[in-house]
C-alpha cells in the first residue's frame, strides 16, 4: 500500500482532473448527521481548513476484511457507520484555480456513558489532513466535558503527526493529556490517528 502522503497527491489530481468526487456535496449520514444541516457542517469543516473556499466529498465503504484490517491495526471495534466514512476535500478555488488543501474527516470516539448538566457527554473530533499525510488541524464540536480538551494547548501537539508517529498521551509521552481528563485526552488522539489511516486504506483503494 502507498504512503498517505503519496495518496494525497494522487486523490489531489484525480481532484484537480475532476474525476473523483461529488461537486455538491449532500448531508452527511454518518457521524456528520449529528450537525443537523450542511451549513452547520461547513461551518466547522471551516474551522478546519479556514482558507477553503469549497468542501467536495468523497464517500467510501469497506469490505468485511478491510474492517478486520482496520480493526486490527487500530485495536478496537469500528461503529457500524465507521464502515462508510465521509472524507471532505478542501480546496481553495480564490484564484480562480482549483487548489488542493488537504481533507477533513469527523470521528465520534466512543466515550464513557456519564451525564454533565443533564445531557450527555459525547466528543465530536475534526481532523484536517494536509497533502503530506500529516495532521493540519484538529477540532471539537459539541464537547461539554474539560474545555482545556478543545484548546490549542492540548490539541496542537497532535498537529504535523502522522501514522509513523507514536499517538499515547502521557505525562511521559510527547503528547500531554488534560489532567482533568487523561482517558478523553487520548481518545482524541486515538480520533486523529484514526483518521489518518482511514484515510490511508481509502485513498489507496485501486492503487
Amino acid at each position: 500500500m502507498r504512503h498517505l502522503s503519496t495518496m494525497m497527491r494522487l486523490a489531489a489530481g484525480a481532484l484537480l482532473g475532476g474525476t473523483l468526487l461529488l461537486a455538491e456535496p449532500a448531508p452527511a449520514e454518518a457521524h456528520l448527521a449529528n450537525f443537523g444541516s450542511w451549513e452547520i457542517t461547513r461551518g466547522y469543516l471551516q474551522e478546519i481548513f479556514p482558507d477553503a473556499t469549497d468542501f467536495l466529498r468523497r464517500r467510501d465503504s469497506y469490505t468485511d476484511a478491510e474492517v478486520a484490517q482496520i480493526e486490527a491495526e487500530l485495536g478496537f471495534e469500528l461503529y457500524p457507520e465507521d464502515r462508510n466514512p465521509e472524507f471532505y476535500i478542501a480546496v481553495d478555488e480564490s484564484s480562480g484555480k482549483r487548489k488542493f488543501l488537504g481533507v477533513a474527516l469527523f470521528i465520534d470516539p466512543r466515550v464513557e456513558s456519564r451525564l454533565l448538566e443533564g445531557n450527555v457527554v459525547r466528543i465530536e473530533v475534526g481532523i484536517g489532513v494536509d497533502a503530506r499525510g500529516r495532521v493540519k488541524r484538529v477540532r471539537l464540536f459539541d464537547y461539554r466535558g474539560a474545555r482545556a480538551l478543545t484548546r490549542a494547548e492540548f490539541l496542537d501537539q497532535l498537529v504535523g503527526l502522522s501514522l509513523n508517529d507514536s499517538f499515547e498521551v502521557g505525562p511521559g509521552e510527547a503528547i500531554k493529556p488534560v489532567e482533568e481528563e487523561p482517558i478523553e485526552s487520548q481518545l482524541v488522539a486515538n480520533a486523529a490517528r484514526e483518521a489518518l489511516y482511514l484515510m490511508k486504506v481509502s485513498l489507496g483503494q485501486g492503487g
